[in-house]
């Protein structure tokens, strides 16, 4: 079978796959109106009809007619306007059988449920794969690829591209799908997933599901991950669409979650699907009469889902067995409290249900004896150790005790204290981090043997997370002057004895440590404010980050010292430290108590306010808000008990080791956006070696490989150099594709002609823009890659030869794109960026005299001719290598002149108008040889500064002097287009009215009426009898007001 398709190749062979699965297949067309085998009165009616009546009178056999009619009715009949909410009641129906009542032979009502679908005996069900299935709605006609129906319901929908067309992608499919959901929801709101491919991927997500949501669906069997040789479609469609499996995935594995604000839906992923399903058989194995009460451990790595997964369980459990309640223990209040949150979103606990949360231990003992909530939370605490000897507490129903990350809690008396009062419960242990050898045997009394593992790297292929980058950063600390410290010693000390010198030289080291301490956060707090101005997406809003220190005080005086700078404002700090002031009252006035109190109460929390408060505050904000607070300062020990959010960096300085390394590390290779590319670890703290040893030799003798699934191989650091060398290669290659077309000889002048066209043409600019922005940003990759690795070329494999041609090309496009935009006039104004290097000057560059330089290097091409002549300007901007011709110079010049000209037109048009004609008469301007290129260059620097003072025709009354913007208005009224507004004949009268109009604007134009909508109306009400109370006239004078500054 080929891994490579077109379009219909891509049909057929999915029809195939269907066939070969027990589907029956159908050509749309035939089952549409006036085909061969009608299965639809018209093109908007997405059910098969008979079908599904078919289906409701073979699974329910005791209704009567009315019954199913009414089933019927409430399946084709949507009742909300939203797709999401209609597409939640079906699934609702789907899971539940729709609600019906009739009437009994006896006069009564009876209420019951009409099944839609046979869960149990899948072969009851009618399975159809339908192609090319058209519907309309309104006046929109759309034809999905594949529709795939269960008893006459569309269940899911296929968009399928071909690989070969660039502009037919993946994601070019999965953009299909967005615009079927809005053209013809009808049809989605049966929807249980979709699917997309494009010959060589496929993926399936929800309604929901934004692109980077859309997964792999890699195993057919759940055992062994499909070879890359077979189609990742066939794979996707043999594990998902398996006829005795689909509905059980379809009603089991797929849930709606909400925040109270937006609502999702999620489809449980491969990984998820296949740990469930050996959970359940290891369940029903531990729970044997002989069972031993252990239904074992699943490691799914950080960030892949686990919640989700406690979830998935737990339904199935409530859900199967009636006796089941669920006991889940954590160690930490966040992570206690989040995954009540995930079970309430998920429906597992009803919206107006009490908290699960136990509280206290007294009450731990009244829930467990009580019949309900079948789940409860609890931190692991509450099993107080001190109460081994006192009698247990009585239980009511079968418990199963979920313990989250668990090899940080099975061991000791808390544990053995867990079992006795728990004494027939069923234990199951989720982590996120691998088992290591130390932790292998208390782990396996409670727990048992692997059930399941989903590892890093396994997660990375299948872009569930991100890999991870990791850099290690220097923190230089220097003392200044030893010898004047030395001297200083030497005076003050003279008196003392030895012992004496050495309990002072002790203190200075002391001091010493803590100063340089002090200095070096300083440092690094430079260094981030550094990344947050140039790091991609950490400089753009949306990027955060997270600081891990090793304690409270560290956190507090990081905190603080941020305070100092611009930056503090987008910080927030997460302890857990609680201020009291009773406590406070002894410490002494210096202490590190005293000043974690006083951090707290003078510099964090607002009058009132509790840590929790804050902390729940700081989150939300660092989730919805990243504009706002970019950065959280959290306390290493916090990381495995506190639900970090997604964060592009994490800056470790601490030093972390083992689980509790590997979970901080994994806070940022989360999902979050096509912008964020790998989650990045900066390391102060030299960590590399423990870094690799978290991540990389886990798959050493360190692991709990000798049972179950334990097996090798967690994470793998990328070998930075090779994938470096291979996005430089991609890179470059890319840049050469894009510039083949561009004449020989290919000096600098033939690539501005090549990407900026004939500057005659008044439109060639904008033709070529597309064009000028691929160079652009193909240089800038091809630059960054350049830099990722230019230190080491060598070691990337590269030849000396090769690296000197390397540097050569890259510099040789970095000078051709600067060219370039001087060409076109498009260089970036540096003013916006002012701040941020100046923070960067002021923090790196010790203070020197300075040569004043003016401001000639911030000017654009018209700029520094109106400043220094055009003579100068061309040496200083425009060809500064001397390498361009006179022709490529004056179209350059040209070039930049009519940026001008368009940027400001509409701020007096007539104005510029002339302008415009002026330099169309300076294009046509002979430079043939030296003397006319010199009158060009004279005629074009006389256009450029007659542009910059906006002199206006002579003409101008005597009355208008001074007044700008009156004699804009008094240029332009002329040409205004009008009905019933008449332009009076006399200057003079032409001259009072444009001051009648600049007298309104002073006059009467409210504060702030730029932009606002009502007050710009005010403004349009005082104009409108001026100009004859001529509506056209009265807005076009407007549009010239609103782009005078003098008005603003």
């Amino acid at each position: 079978m080929p891994t490579n398709f077109t379009e219909s190749q891509l049909e057929e062979a999915t029809l195939e796959w269907f066939q070969e699965l027990g589907y029956a297949t159908a050509f749309g067309p035939e089952l549409s109106p006036g085909g061969d085998y009608p299965e639809r009165e018209d093109y908007g009616e997405v059910l098969l009809g008979e079908r599904l009546r078919d289906a409701l009178r073979r699974l329910n056999p005791t209704l009567p007619p009315d019954a199913l009619d009414e089933a019927y009715r409430k399946v084709a009949v949507p009742q909300s306007p939203g797709l999401l909410q209609n597409n939640r009641a079906f699934h609702a129906m789907l899971v539940n059988g729709v609600d019906v009542s009739y009437r009994q032979p006896d006069g009564t009502m009876r209420y019951t449920q009409a099944r839609l679908f046979d869960m149990q005996h899948w072969d009851r069900n009618d399975f159809l794969a339908v192609n090319q299935f058209t519907v309309t709605e309104g006046k929109t006609e759309k034809r999905p690829d594949v529709v795939v129906f269960i008893n006459g319901i569309p269940l899911v929908v296929m968009e399928l591209k071909n690989a070969a067309d660039e502009g037919a992608d993946i994601s070019a499919a999965y953009r299909q799908l967005q615009t079927y959901q809005g053209a013809i929801p009808t049809l989605f709101a049966y929807n249980a997933f979709l699917v997309i491919s494009d010959g060589v991927n496929a993926r399936a997500g929800t309604l929901t599901s934004n692109e980077e949501r859309f997964m792999a669906w890699r195993t057919v069997d759940g055992e062994e991950v499909a070879q890359l040789s077979i189609p990742q479609l066939e794979v996707l469609i043999r594990g998902m669409f398996q006829r005795e499996h689909l509905l059980e995935l379809i009603s089991q594995f797929e849930l709606f979650q909400t925040d109270g604000k937006d609502t999702w839906k999620i489809l449980a992923g491969y990984h998820q699907y296949h740990a469930v399903l050996k959970a359940v058989e290891s369940t029903e194995r531990a729970t044997l009469a002989q069972g031993d009460r252990r239904i074992g451990v699943i490691w799914h790595t950080q960030g892949s889902g686990k919640s989700i997964l406690m979830v998935l369980i737990a339904k199935w459990l409530l859900e199967y067995d009636p006796q089941a309640r669920i006991l889940v223990v954590t160690d930490r209040d966040e992570l206690d409290q989040q995954i009540v949150e995930v079970m309430k979103n998920a429906g597992v606990i009803g919206a107006d249900s009490p908290s699960p949360r136990i509280c206290s231990r007294a009450q731990l003992v009244h829930k467990l004896a009580a019949p309900a909530p079948r789940l409860l939370c609890a931190l692991l605490h509450k099993f107080d150790v001190a109460d081994l000897q006192g009698p247990a507490p009585p239980v009511h129903g079968r418990f199963y005790v979920f313990v989250d990350e668990c090899h940080r809690t099975q061991g000791g008396d808390m544990n053995r204290q867990m079992k006795r009062w728990l004494a027939d419960a069923v234990f199951i242990g989720f982590t996120g981090t691998p088992l290591l050898r130390k932790d292998r045997q208390m782990t396996r009394d409670v727990f048992g043997t692997y059930i399941d593992t989903y590892k890093f790297h396994q997660a990375v292929a299948d872009k569930v997370v991100l890999d991870l980058k990791y850099e290690a950063r220097d923190v230089p600390e220097r003392l200044t002057s030893p010898a004047a410290i030395d001297r200083w010693f030497e005076q003050k000390t003279k008196h003392l004895n030895n012992f004496q010198k050495a309990i002072l030289r002790r203190r200075w080291a002391t001091m010493e440590e803590l100063m340089s301490a002090g200095e070096r956060k300083q440092r690094i707090i430079a260094n981030l404010i550094e990344d947050f101005s140039l790091k991609p997406r950490l400089n753009n809003d949306r990027g955060t980050a997270l600081l891990v220190v090793a304690s409270i005080y560290d956190a507090c005086h990081y905190f603080r010292l941020f305070q100092n700078t611009s930056f503090g404002a987008f910080c927030g700090i997460i302890t857990s430290f609680e201020p009291n002031a009773n406590a406070i009252s002894r410490a002494p006035a210096h202490s590190d108590e005293r000043y974690k109190f006083d951090t707290y109460t003078r510099h964090v929390l607002k009058p009132g306010q509790t840590t929790r408060q804050y902390e729940d505050e700081a989150r939300r904000r660092f989730i919805h808000e990243p504009a706002n607070l970019k950065l959280l300062i959290v306390v290493s020990k916090l990381l495995t008990g506190f639900d970090a959010p997604s964060c592009t960096y994490i800056y470790l300085d601490n030093e972390l080791r083992d689980h509790n390394l590997f979970q901080a590390i994994c806070r940022t290779n989360r999902l979050d956006g096509d912008d964020k590319d790998y989650g990045h670890i900066v390391d102060f703290k030299e960590l590399f070696r423990d870094v690799q040893q978290a991540i990389a030799v886990y798959s050493s003798d360190e692991l709990d490989l000798d049972e179950g699934q334990g097996g090798d191989n967690n994470v793998h650091l990328q070998h930075w150099l090779q994938e470096g060398r291979k996005q430089l290669d991609a890179a470059r290659e890319a840049l050469r594709y894009l510039c083949e077309p561009v004449p020989l000889p290919r000096e600098v002048e033939q690539y501005l002609h090549y990407f900026c066209g004939d500057a005659a043409d008044a439109h060639a600019l904008n033709e070529t823009e597309a064009l000028r922005v691929s160079f652009y940003k193909a240089v800038a990759l091809c630059a960054r890659a350049f830099a990722a690795i230019a230190e080491d070329l060598g070691g990337a494999g590269y030849s000396d030869a090769e690296v000197v041609e390397l540097r050569r090309e890259v510099e040789l496009h970095v000078e051709i794109r600067a060219a370039i935009k001087r060409h076109s006039g498009e260089e970036l104004d540096i003013k916006p960026y002012e701040a941020d290097m100046r923070h960067l000057i002021n923090t790196y560059i010790q203070a020197e005299p300075a040569t004043a330089l003016g401001q000639l290097g911030e000017l654009s091409l018209t700029e520094l001719i109106i400043e220094t002549g055009i003579h100068d300007a061309i040496a200083r901007k425009l060809n500064e290598k001397g390498k361009l011709s006179r022709n490529a110079i004056a179209e350059g010049i040209i070039n930049n002149v009519r940026k001008t000209i368009i940027r400001d037109q509409l701020t007096d048009p007539r104005f510029y108008e002339q302008m415009s004609k002026l330099l169309d008469d300076l294009i046509r301007q002979s430079r043939a040889d030296t003397a006319a290129y010199e009158e060009f260059l004279r005629q074009a620097e006389a256009l450029v500064k007659r542009l910059a003072a906006r002199q206006p025709d002579d003409g101008v009354p005597a009355v208008l002097h001074g007044k700008p913007e009156a004699v804009v208005l008094f240029n332009n009224l002329a040409a205004l287009p009008a009905t019933s507004f008449r332009y009076p004949s006399a200057a003079a009268d032409q001259a009072a009215l444009a001051l009648r109009i600049d007298r309104a604007m002073r006059e009467r134009a409210p504060a702030g009426w730029y932009g606002d909508q009502a007050r710009e109306a005010q403004i349009l009400n005082a104009l409108f009898p001026l100009l004859d109370r001529d509506r056209a006239a009265t807005q076009a004078i407007f549009e010239i007001i609103r782009h005078q500054p003098g008005y603003q």
